[in-house]
């Protein structure tokens, strides 16, 4: 009995490692997919958020612009104000778009300190919508650089880095008088 005790006794660590090493790498890859889902979802709510506020804020825009409350900038800093964990440069690509007009920036870092009075509903294009006269619409739309972390959990991975991956969002709502 004593002889094959002693034959046995590395099992476990051979075990650990066929089987440890690949459970702990399929654990960091859901926990990697998790992030960014959340991440995606993050983005895709500061987008609404600012929608919503650039449709409340910007509504008589046209009519009285010294009492327009939505520029780019203020709306830049409601979506940046959601996204919470996100680092406003790391948001790119982001354009306003509404009825009439396009404002992009290349991130939204840079379009934080602009006094762009935005949007500018087209006068007389009223349609009427469920009893509810609608003006124009508004849209947000950005990418989310996500740079994921197993990289570094790789064996030698000093230098190597993942290019990040672009996580598309957008919103769009009606401005409704």
């Amino acid at each position: 009995m004593a002889i094959r005790a002693r034959g046995r006794k590395g099992n476990t660590l051979v075990e650990f490692t066929l089987v440890g090493i690949p459970v702990i790498f399929l654990l960091i890859s859901i926990f990697e997919m998790s992030r960014g889902m959340w991440m995606y979802h993050t983005l895709a709510h500061s987008l609404k958020e600012g929608v919503r506020f650039a449709v409340v804020r910007g509504n008589d825009c046209n009519v009285s612009p010294s009492n327009c409350a939505a520029t780019i900038g203020t709306i830049a800093r409601r979506i940046r104000d959601s996204a919470v964990g996100m680092p406003a440069g790391d948001l790119i690509n982001v354009q306003f778009r509404s009825s009439t007009r396009t404002v992009a920036c290349t991130t939204l870092e840079s379009c934080l300190s602009s006094g762009t009075f935005w949007p500018a509903s087209p006068p007389g294009s009223t349609v009427d919508r469920g009893g509810a006269p609608v003006t124009g619409w508004v849209e947000i739309s950005a990418q989310y650089r996500f740079r994921s972390a197993i990289s570094m959990f790789l064996p030698g991975s000093r230098g190597i880095v993942f290019s990040p991956v672009l996580l598309p969002a957008s919103s769009r709502q009606a401005i409704v008088h």
